[in-house]
């Protein structure tokens, strides 16, 4: 029986079938919880992750202040940006563990990739909530959307992109500063899709997506890139060799077990860890499935 499979049952004293493991329970784990899963595998984060329903905003207003546009947006009480919504929330604690992590094994900063073995499992709102996370500590942070088959970012953030958007960056048409805006609510820097390109594997293993890197390695602490699910297309192989580590989003009980397999497969070293969203007890196989999988090859790593 696996470390998390104990943790998991040690953290629940009368369960209920709906109760969550990782959102808003703290008195069903608490802090005793969060260390223990801490203790055994600071990069096996568990939370929770819904469809965001954004109340709709004007299209991003320009002010051009210090060379960046601003995105402002409408957001409800209950968005599940937590860094927004419940920055003193469980959620939100175990982002900042992630984060404590990623520093660790990153003093310097670095390049990230955000990414799930199918679509559905959550890893754009993943995305969002650990760069908010990451800026509420201070540091420069830069969101590159680069699901640029099936871009989600607009409708999270409920306004339009006006262009020119993170594709034409790519394709070298304007500079990264042109393609970048600055959200005032959360504290990073984002470059999202403004037109779905035709060709996203192309300008993924071009020179215009090296450059971006370039760029943005010169300017941010941190770059998370939120990219397109791992199956079936090829743009997180064409983007993996650049960044220097990748997080991968599972969504308990949904995610074939056989399709996150693969996905760790093609992520191989460079998987540092792992997101379980809509965690419940009842999920608890999935802990163990994902600990006994990964850990060889996170220690190898």
């Amino acid at each position: 029986m696996s470390w998390f499979y104990e943790a998991l049952v040690r953290a629940e004293a009368k369960p209920r079938d709906d109760e969550k493991v990782g959102v808003g329970t703290v008195a069903q784990g608490g802090e005793s919880f969060l260390s223990e899963i801490e203790a055994l595998s600071p990069t096996l984060v568990s939370a929770r992750e819904s469809t965001l329903e954004a109340a709709p905003s004007p299209a991003s207003k320009v002010l051009r202040a210090s060379g960046f546009r601003h995105l402002g947006m409408a957001l409800r009480e209950d968005s599940r940006l937590v860094f927004h919504s419940e920055p003193m929330s469980m959620p939100a604690e175990q982002f900042r563990l992630l984060r404590r992590s990623l520093v660790q094994a990153f003093p310097a900063g670095g390049a990230l990739m955000v990414t799930s073995p199918g679509a559905g499992d959550g890893k754009t709102l993943t995305a969002l909530n650990l760069c908010a996370c990451l800026a509420d500590a201070g540091d420069a942070t830069l969101l590159v959307e680069v699901d640029l088959r099936r871009p989600s970012m607009k409708k999270v953030f409920g306004c339009t992109i006006d262009p020119p958007g993170v594709e034409d960056a790519l394709k070298g048409k304007v500079t990264p500063e042109c393609a970048t805006y600055f959200v005032d609510e959360l504290g990073f820097y984002a470059s999202m899709v403004a037109t779905v390109p035709r060709n996203p594997s192309h300008l993924l293993g071009g020179t215009g997506c090296k450059d971006l890197l370039a760029w943005a390695r010169q300017r941010f602490r941190w770059i998370v890139f939120d990219t397109a699910p791992v199956m079936p297309n090829a743009d997180v192989a064409e983007l993996l060799p650049a960044v220097d580590a990748a997080l991968l989003v599972v969504r308990a009980q949904r995610t074939p077990k056989e399709l996150s397999r693969r996905a760790f497969d093609v992520l191989g070293k460079r998987l540092y860890g792992v997101v379980l969203n809509e965690a419940t007890l009842s999920s608890a196989p999935y802990y163990r499935y994902l600990s006994d999988y990964c850990h060889p090859a996170l220690r190898a790593s």
